[in-house]
Parts: C-alpha cells; sequence; structure tokens
C-alpha cells in the first residue's frame, strides 16, 4: 500500500512486475543468444591465449580437450568433432604433435594411427582451463547473488536445449 497525494493505493509489485515484463519468445532469446556468444566466446579465446602454448588456436584449445575426454581416438574423429575436413584437421594436429602436446600412435589397425595427448599436453590444457575459469569467475563477481542464480539456472537450461537430440556441440 502506498499513499501519494493523500490518497491510498493498493500495489501489488509482483504482480505489477510481471505485467510490465515482456514475455520473451524463443526467436527473442535465439537473437539475444546470437548476440552474446560471440562477446563471450572473445573472452574466451582472449584468456586462453594469455594462458596457453603460445599461438594456440581455439580449435587446437578444442582439439586438446576433446583429446582429454576421448583418449585414443582418430584423427577423423577429431575432424568431425571440430567440424573440419581431415586434411585440415591433420594440420591442426601436426602443429600440436610439433609443440609436444599431442602424440600420434599406430592403432592396432595399422592404418589407422590414435591421438593422445602427452603429459605436457594435459599440464597445458589443465592450466589454462583453471587460469581461464578464474579469470571468467573474476567477471562474474560483479553480479548479484540472484543474478547468479539465474545465471546458472539459463546456464543449464541452454545445456539441456542444446544437447536434445543427441549433438555434441562442445565450445570449449
Amino acid at each position: 500500500m502506498t499513499v501519494g497525494n493523500g490518497i491510498v493505493y493498493n500495489v501489488n509489485v509482483q504482480q505489477l512486475a510481471r505485467e510490465s515484463i515482456v514475455e520473451p519468445s524463443p526467436a527473442d532469446c535465439a537473437e539475444l543468444l546470437l548476440a552474446i556468444t560471440p562477446v563471450i566466446m572473445r573472452r574466451i579465446r582472449a584468456e586462453m591465449r594469455l594462458r596457453t602454448l603460445p599461438g594456440l588456436s581455439i580449435p587446437q584449445f578444442r582439439a586438446l580437450d576433446y583429446l582429454s575426454h576421448h583418449p585414443q581416438v582418430s584423427l577423423n574423429d577429431v575432424a568431425e568433432h571440430l567440424g573440419l575436413t581431415p586434411p585440415t584437421a591433420s594440420k591442426l594436429i601436426q602443429k600440436l604433435v610439433c609443440q609436444k602436446v599431442v602424440a600420434r600412435r599406430v592403432a592396432a589397425d595399422r592404418r589407422r594411427v590414435s591421438l593422445s595427448l602427452t603429459q605436457s599436453g594435459t599440464a597445458a590444457l589443465s592450466v589454462a582451463r583453471s587460469e581461464t575459469r578464474q579469470q571468467l569467475a573474476e567477471s562474474l563477481k560483479s553480479l548479484s547473488a540472484d543474478e547468479l542464480a539465474a545465471t546458472s539456472m539459463a546456464l543449464r537450461a541452454l545445456e539441456r536445449a542444446f544437447s536434445q537430440g543427441g549433438n555434441d556441440v562442445n565450445v570449449s
């Protein structure tokens, strides 16, 4: 209840808030997602470049991350995960082999080569992820507890929405 100019008003703040907020449509959310994703990726890319091997690109980082979760995979598996052709993936992997962060090994089927992280590759990836996570957390400290809770809920909802259908959309 508020009083103004001698008049008493009954105000339901929650109802007013609901009425004044337009319910976003999936298209509105998609537009926002398209706008904010490049901003977030630029930040992650910048943080990763500061914290990993010199000149490491995001596709190379993604290859390292994939290999950390899927040891002993083939070049074709990595190419498919990254959305690259096998020859392009081969060039990318060759650079990582030269930096001694990825090892190529002949698999049981001698026509197939398996890829895995070396110890230095595992260490570099671990440091990069940890330090990048710390820097991103620093940026998120400006959010209130309610905003952090809402952000966490929204990210979990996005994960559910985009993992439906079994597509592996790994952007790490």
